[in-house]
């Protein structure tokens, strides 16, 4: 089937991305000018040690805290913002990544449900942003996949997750969205091609053994952040761990994360396997995405605080989605109140300790609404979807068009 062209920004969608980006310019005048944060530091130096051929995972206290933790490709790629000034760079960082989540909902939602996701999601975002995280980079690359999906355009698609998985390696799940689709054995080719080539991409700056020792490092530092860890309930962008934080903070386990991780992806698959009659249905792909985007979050061992915008971005897109229901609104608030507006500062400092931090109250309304994704996704819970989802049509999946599988 023919794909419908891409639409032209209604005024709402354009007064959403003015809104983001005002934003994204605000934080990087508070964050560089009355404030230094520590992770657009680490990003901004990492440019300079790989093109210097230091190691790039090495302490460098005299610069930062921490270590960097990303692919060398982004190191790379970090170079437009860490050339200019910080606050420049800062401002188009942070545009970066607000406008990547701007053009992936816009692209793939209808008008109307795209500025009711941008509008719930402007919190979370603003949030990672704070931090100069690249949380709502990665969500928007991985929503972006879907839309270019939707299109027929593979790769497009490949080049959205291959960025996403150089950021950080999780994005790299969006891939399912092939299995909707017919050609899906082409696509992973097109994936491990488009791979490749982003991982020689520092090759321009970088000699190929010490890229290859840069790439060894990686892989240590990475081996070394999937050991278990304790740090659970210290507040601020530290540790919430999702739903293995949870069973350790209010049950005292001590379990290992890989049984949790593995039901998680068993039952996030299990739609895809046993309801293959519904790939057709928009609203049926929509929400397969957003529970795909809380996944990363609540069965993600390592989820920061600032993580949580990419779950927040689900919400926003699955709410956005669905039929209009008093029930749906209220989950929908309930995960905004509790995971964006209470870890500002209009919640009590005392409270904030004693409870939300102490019990990583950050999740819990996460976990119903991750359920009730899955609910509608096998048709126990009813949801026909907004009605301006129709005008995504069936899409280039499996099951529209029974002749073409069969061939």
């Amino acid at each position: 089937m023919s794909f419908p062209a891409l639409r032209r920004p209604t005024t709402a969608l354009r007064i959403t991305l003015a809104a983001y980006i005002a934003t994204s310019v605000a934080v990087a005048i508070q964050r560089t000018v009355f404030s230094r944060e520590n992770n657009f530091w680490i990003f901004r130096a990492a440019f300079a040690h790989l093109r210097e051929g230091a190691d790039l995972y090495a302490a460098y206290p005299e610069i930062h805290s921490d270590f960097f933790k990303y692919s060398p490709t982004f190191a790379f790629l970090f170079a437009p913002f860490a050339l200019l000034p910080p606050v420049v760079g800062y401002a188009l960082w942070a545009s970066a990544c607000a406008f990547a989540v701007w053009v992936g909902i816009s692209r793939f939602l209808p008008a109307r449900a795209a500025v009711v996701a941008l509008a719930v999601s402007w919190l979370a975002v603003l949030g990672d942003m704070q931090r100069a995280q690249s949380n709502a980079l990665v969500a928007g690359l991985m929503i972006l996949a879907w839309a270019s999906f939707e299109r027929g355009r593979p790769v497009r698609a490949a080049a959205a997750i291959a960025g996403g998985a150089f950021v950080k390696i999780f994005p790299l799940a969006a891939a399912m969205g092939a299995l909707l689709r017919r050609q899906w054995l082409r696509f992973c080719v097109i994936l491990a091609g488009v791979m490749a080539a982003g991982a020689a991409l520092p090759l321009l700056v970088a000699a190929p053994g010490t890229l290859g020792a840069q790439y060894a490092s990686w892989y240590a530092i990475e081996t070394r952040d999937a050991a278990p860890m304790p740090r659970y309930g210290t507040g601020g962008a530290d540790l919430y761990a999702g739903l293995m934080g949870q069973f350790r903070v209010w049950f005292g386990t001590d379990w290992p994360h890989w049984p949790v991780q593995f039901a998680g992806l068993v039952l996030l698959l299990l739609p895809v396997v046993v309801q293959r009659r519904r790939f057709v249905e928009p609203v049926f792909r929509v929400t397969l995405l957003a529970s795909l985007l809380l996944f990363c979050v609540l069965f993600n061992h390592q989820a920061e605080s600032p993580s949580y915008a990419i779950a927040m971005i689900g919400v926003g897109i699955w709410y956005a989605a669905g039929e209009r229901a008093a029930w749906r609104t209220a989950l929908m608030l309930a995960c905004l109140l509790i995971v964006n507006v209470a870890s500002t500062d209009l919640m009590p400092r005392e409270w904030y300790r004693e409870y939300y931090v102490a019990y990583l109250l950050k999740t819990v309304p996460l976990i119903p609404a991750w359920i009730v994704m899955q609910l509608e996704l096998h048709g126990l819970v009813r949801n026909a979807g907004a009605s301006e989802l129709a005008e995504m049509g069936e899409g280039n999946v499996v099951g529209a068009h029974p002749a073409a599988d069969a061939r």
